[in-house]
C-alpha cells in the first residue's frame, strides 16, 4: 500500500461522541491542526448559517466544502490535519477524493443515543477557542470556567433536547453511506485505515487506541 506519512485524520460519528476531544488531543500528540467545520461556520458572520447550526440543520455542502478547501491550503496543513466533524454527508465524502485531498486515517467513535444526549447537554464550550468539556466527563479545574483562560464556559445553542434529537436523526440518515464510502476507500487503498471505535471509554484509552492504529502505519 503506498502510504503517505503525513497524518490526514478525519473524526466522523453523531455528536456528542467524543469527536472534538480526541481532534483535541490528536492535534497536540502530532502538532498538526485540528480544523473544527462547525467552529468555522460559527465563526461567519451570517444569520442564516447561524440559525440553520442552532436549530441543528446541515448548511449546504457547496458552503461547507468551500470553507474546508480554503482552510486546507493553509500553510500549517502541510504536514497533515484533523477534521472534525466534516464530511457529514456523501457529497462532502466525495469532494474530498475529487479535489485530491488524502485521507490516511477515519475514526468513527458510536455511542448510544441516549449516552449521546446526556453528554451534550453536560457540554461546556469556551466560546474564543473551541475548548470542550464537560461537567461529569472532563470538568475544568475550576468551575465553569476554561482552564487555560479562566474565562467562562458557555452552552451551545444547539445543546438543548429538541435540537440534539433532530441532529442525531438527521446523522443516521447520512453514516452509512458515508461508512461505506470509506470502507470501499480502504479496499481501494486510498485510505490507509477506517476504524470504529468504543466512544463510551475514558478518554485516555480511546486516545492510544487511535495512536496505536496512527503508528502502526506511520
Amino acid at each position: 500500500m503506498n502510504i503517505n506519512r503525513n497524518i490526514r485524520v478525519i473524526f466522523i460519528g453523531a455528536p456528542g461522541t467524543g469527536k472534538g476531544t480526541q481532534s483535541d488531543l490528536l492535534a497536540e500528540k502530532y502538532k498538526i491542526p485540528k480544523i473544527s467545520v462547525g467552529e468555522l461556520l460559527r465563526k461567519l458572520v451570517n444569520n442564516d448559517i447561524s440559525d440553520n447550526i442552532n436549530l441543528g440543520d446541515l448548511i449546504s455542502d457547496s458552503v461547507v466544502c468551500n470553507i474546508v478547501k480554503m482552510r486546507l491550503c493553509k500553510n500549517d496543513c502541510d504536514n497533515g490535519f484533523i477534521l472534525d466533524g466534516f464530511p457529514r454527508s456523501i457529497n462532502q465524502a466525495q469532494y474530498l477524493t475529487i479535489n485530491n485531498i488524502k485521507i490516511n486515517f477515519v475514526f468513527n467513535i458510536k455511542l448510544p443515543h441516549k449516552i449521546i444526549i446526556k453528554r451534550l447537554l453536560g457540554r461546556r464550550v469556551h466560546k474564543s477557542s473551541g475548548r470542550i468539556y464537560h461537567i461529569k466527563y472532563n470538568p475544568p479545574i475550576v468551575n465553569n470556567l476554561d482552564n487555560i483562560t479562566g474565562e467562562q464556559l458557555i452552552s451551545r445553542k444547539d445543546d438543548n433536547i429538541n435540537v440534539i434529537k433532530h441532529r442525531l436523526k438527521i446523522h443516521n440518515k447520512q453514516i452509512t453511506n458515508i461508512v461505506n464510502y470509506y470502507k470501499q476507500e480502504v479496499k481501494l487503498g486510498n485510505v490507509n485505515s477506517y476504524m470504529e471505535i468504543d466512544g463510551d471509554k475514558p478518554i485516555n484509552l480511546i486516545l492510544t487506541e487511535i495512536i496505536n492504529k496512527i503508528n502502526y502505519f506511520i
